[in-house]
């Protein structure tokens, strides 16, 4: 029984929106649209939804690009180059690399040659760093050092600290 006022109000609705709909198609009967609009841009304009600095890569008339190939993809990372001495498992997890302490998902401010690498922390776990380089994934073992030796690690501050890597560094 309750049903029926709901029907008959539904029904109601109806018929008042039908007739509304009806009433504005009478009075925009004798329209015509003159000028749709439309939004038309360069092909080497900026897409705004894109990052800032992004350049959309040239394709030739045989499907390559013409972006210049950047020296980081040949960038093979290895353990070698950082040194993990030591990890704190913890909320946040730390670890230091190359005397710095890091947390997992910061950057590394890795530089090869003259170009800047994004290496993340991916994972800090017990007895070693997961870093990850363009999705390649790069397992850091901790050093441990022998008993009666100390390591050394180098004091610099936060500003002037890189990790550098490439044919201008000199071991």
């Amino acid at each position: 029984m309750k049903t029926a006022p709901l029907f008959l109000t539904l029904a109601g609705a109806a018929l008042v929106f039908s007739a509304s709909a009806s009433a504005e198609s009478e009075k925009t009967k004798g329209y015509e649209l003159k000028n749709r609009s439309s939004f038309h841009t360069d092909e080497d304009a900026r897409i705004p939804f894109w990052p800032i600095g992004f350049v959309r890569p040239k394709i030739k008339a045989d499907g390559t690009s013409t972006a210049p190939v950047s020296l980081a993809h040949k960038i093979q990372l290895e353990p070698g180059h950082f040194s993990v001495t030591s990890i704190l498992l913890g909320n946040p997890a730390l670890a230091t690399i190359n005397g710095r302490s890091f947390e997992e998902g910061e950057l590394l401010p890795v530089i090869y040659g003259t170009e800047r690498l994004r290496v993340v922390v991916r994972s800090i776990r017990d007895g070693g760093v997961t870093l990850d380089y363009e999705g390649e994934l790069v397992v850091v073992p901790m050093k441990r050092p022998e008993l009666g030796q100390k390591h050394a690690q180098e004091k610099t501050g936060p500003t002037e600290f890189m990790i550098k890597l490439g044919p201008s560094v000199q071991k």
